[in-house]
């Protein structure tokens, strides 16, 4: 019997795409259906290979979990192997996910650490296809004050849509910080099956989703833990689990909001009523009060209520407050402070919050420190400036002119005392004779990233395009209240 050829990439994907897009479109006209017969989508070779070429792709592909394996031995083995021993125990139900290996991060300046769980390679694949089958059919549930880990949305987009709310005609004065206590960790599995079930009927699927949530954690010491909650920070179907979990909230403030017209809230606010809308990121998010700080404290307390009552999750007392625009507030690394400017309305500006700056000064401090003085500057530049390249990117649509100077000279003092530390028996003289040339580029031809050399530009909200879906899916109106 002939054997049939394999699949190249370009055709895997595009058989993806066809059947997520037939998901997108009937999830999107009828909210109320359930999808059965998702699992045998789930084991197609096309899938399982779209999913290994993104898995393969992520930086984190070279990380083992705790069988040991990467991609490099995943390609020695064979990746045609590999997938259709992988679809073979799929389709038996021998398929059993591995425990993710436990990995702890220290957060600068809290004392805290953050644990990441590390999946098994084979079972960054499965959650991979699972996340191509689901994500078509849940995106259409999610609220648009949703943006963390989301197809065509960015944190800028949420950036904006808080200063559109804060600045002239909205003119929302008092935020609501909220931040969910160890939020991945907490997630209800019993709860978060329930609102999947919604959706999904496909009992294979969600046994498998249950498999991964009940894997365990693999200690650094060596010890198994059970998961009885929680949904591994670092697995690739997480971040999708949580925006399920927390579409709850989303769904309490956005039949808030539209249970009144613009007019309606108008009329509300000067009979003395509050205006609200929340703004989610993840696991934090902001609420815009039109009100008097009391009608936020009682907002603030019907969010905990709800999270407590319906999600089993906590607000953490330290990073949740309420707060004056014209006092600023962090969100998503950014200072957002409402100011004056002569001769016109008081507008909300975005900085580069002092945490992110220290943060990325730390950084550099580190790789200009006195133990990487045996690498040679081309070296460090190599290291120094994808950092630096990555950090200016993602504030360059805030008004960031006069951090990006600092930052600028803040590099220059830590590569000549580096430099100085490397050589020091040399006049600086000789030191830029032997290591600079013109225009400040190394004798190897590289240059430093400086900061000012990123254009501070205006953000211009884009139209937002899913993959799957055509036509182009306008941006939800920001028109206020």
């Amino acid at each position: 019997m002939n054997t049939p050829a394999p699949l190249s990439v370009e055709e895997a994907e595009q058989r993806v795409l066809g059947w997520q897009a037939k998901l997108h479109r009937w999830a999107e006209e009828d909210s109320e259906r359930r999808f059965g017969d998702l699992f045998n989508l789930l084991c197609e070779p096309a899938t399982l290979l779209v999913a290994w070429e993104r898995v393969k792709r992520n930086r984190g592909s070279q990380t083992a979990g705790v069988d040991g394996q990467t991609r490099t031995r995943v390609e020695e083995l064979g990746v045609q192997r590999v997938l259709s021993e992988l679809r073979g125990s799929l389709r038996d139900r021998s398929y059993a996910p591995l425990p993710a290996r436990e990995r702890a991060i220290p957060k600068r300046g809290s004392g805290k650490v953050r644990k990441l769980g590390i999946p098994a390679l084979r079972d960054r694949i499965v959650q991979m296809a699972a996340k191509l089958v689901l994500e078509p059919i849940l995106e259409t549930d999610f609220c648009p004050i949703s943006y963390g880990f989301r197809p065509g949305r960015r944190t800028q987009d949420a950036i904006e849509h808080v200063r559109r709310f804060i600045n002239a005609p909205s003119l929302y004065e008092w935020v609501i910080e909220g931040d969910v206590e160890d939020c991945f960790g907490s997630i209800h599995h019993g709860l978060l099956m329930a609102e999947l079930r919604r959706r999904v009927t496909d009992k294979r699927v969600l046994r498998l989703v249950r498999q991964f949530l009940a894997a365990g954690v693999m200690r650094e010491h060596g010890s198994l833990a059970a998961t009885p909650s929680g949904a591994p920070q670092g697995a690739i179907l997480s971040p999708l689990l949580a925006n399920v979990a927390l579409s709850v909230l989303d769904r309490h403030f956005e039949a808030a909001w539209n249970a009144h017209s613009s007019q309606e809230r108008s009329r509300r606010r000067a009979r003395g009523h509050p205006s609200y809308r929340m703004v989610r990121y993840a696991d934090d998010f902001v609420v815009l009060v039109h009100g008097t700080r009391a009608q936020a404290e009682a907002i603030k307390e019907t969010a905990a209520t709800l999270l407590r009552d319906q999600l089993r999750l906590t607000l953490s007392p330290e990073k949740t407050r309420i707060t004056h625009v014209d006092d600023g507030f962090d969100f998503l690394g950014f200072r957002i402070v409402r100011l004056p400017r002569p001769g016109r309305a008081s507008a909300a500006f975005s900085f580069p919050s002092r945490t992110a700056v220290n943060r990325l000064r730390h950084r550099i401090k580190t790789l200009t420190g006195r133990f990487t003085t045996s690498l040679s500057l081309d070296a460090l530049l190599h290291a120094l400036n994808p950092v630096l390249r990555g950090w200016t990117n993602y504030y360059r649509h805030a008004a960031s002119k006069r951090c990006f100077a600092y930052l600028d000279h803040y590099l220059w003092t830590r590569l000549v005392l580096w430099l100085r530390k490397k050589h020091p028996r040399l006049t600086w003289k000789q030191v830029r004779r032997q290591y600079w040339g013109r225009n400040w580029t190394s004798t190897e031809g590289t240059r430093p990233y400086w900061p000012t050399t990123v254009a501070v530009t205006r953000y211009i909200p884009r139209r937002r395009h899913l993959p799957w879906a055509a036509p182009r899916i306008a941006e939800p109106s920001l028109a206020s209240a």
